[in-house]
């Protein structure tokens, strides 16, 4: 099981991968994007995720969202210039936070937005904070899903919602498909991936109203293929990389094999991407 320091610690590490692979300094994004019949590259890509989730849960420029595992504050920094609604980011990484609160310096709506280092299953905000939580390939990273969850209806408001991207597993792996899954998660600090299923039932137990759960793998496929792509020279200059530093984190080298398990998976449709919309009700 991996801990928050552990996750902190993979970004940190790997943040020199994102910054070579993803063009991180430009496109301020760690995550697969949506490509639809416009999308002409990988930037247009990344942006698309932010109106895609921002339309599907219809965030307004009154409502306090809070980014639950903001990165460097890409999508923060999206929803505060496009939606002008108020933002808050967190992160376990304090290097990340530090990169988001210098972006947030540069924006010209930065009285809207904040950056913290907290955990998002126990953030130690007040009941009903927020109108929306967001949550970009982040809740894989929760060992224990429910907890999130919890945590998530805790700090809504009545009628507020959850909206989140991220990858589910295929429900009953066995064997090797299990080991390969678990290999792939492994190389991103993610303990377990949750099945569509366990996650839509954690919803309900928690009092959520799910309201939509769509599959859009077909909106990541090109990223996963880039990733798969980048894998052949990211090998090669692993491999030298740890000849010149032998005592490189252990880190480096299973993100790097991430980007070949990942697209192996998803091929053998081990894995799928999807949305998720749910109400507070009460």
């Amino acid at each position: 099981m991996f801990s928050n320091k552990d996750i902190a610690r993979y970004y940190d590490v790997s943040e020199v991968h994102y910054r070579r692979v993803w063009n991180l300094d430009k496109n301020l994004s760690l995550h697969y994007g949506y490509w639809d019949e416009h999308t002409r590259n990988l930037h247009q890509a990344l942006l698309n995720i932010n109106k895609v989730l921002s339309d599907l849960a219809s965030i307004q420029e009154y409502e306090q969202v809070l980014d639950a595992g903001c990165g460097i504050g890409g999508s923060a920094a999206w929803l505060a210039t496009h939606i002008k609604c108020s933002v808050t980011g967190i992160s376990l990484s304090a290097k990340q936070v530090s990169r988001a609160k210098l972006l947030a310096e540069k924006l010209v709506f930065s009285n809207t937005i904040k950056f913290e280092v907290k955990d998002f299953t126990a953030t130690g905000y007040p009941d009903a904070s927020f109108d929306v939580i967001w949550a970009t390939e982040s809740v894989c990273h929760a060992t224990d899903k429910k907890q999130f969850l919890t945590e998530a209806y805790r700090l809504l408001r009545k009628g507020g919602r959850l909206v989140l991207a991220d990858f589910f597993k295929k429900d009953g792996l066995e064997g090797k498909e299990a080991k390969w899954i678990k290999a792939f998660g492994a190389g991103w600090a993610v303990s377990d991936f949750a099945t569509i299923e366990q996650f839509e039932q954690q919803l309900r137990d928690t009092g959520f109203d799910t309201l939509q759960i769509k599959n859009i793998t077909k909106a990541i496929l090109p990223s996963a293929k880039r990733l798969y792509l980048a894998w052949f020279p990211g090998v090669l200059l692993g491999f030298l990389y740890r000849i010149f530093h032998p005592k490189a984190t252990d880190f480096g080298k299973k993100n790097v094999d991430a980007a070949y398990l990942q697209y192996k998976c998803l091929k053998k449709d081990l894995w799928k991407y999807f949305t998720v919309l749910a109400y507070k009700k009460e």
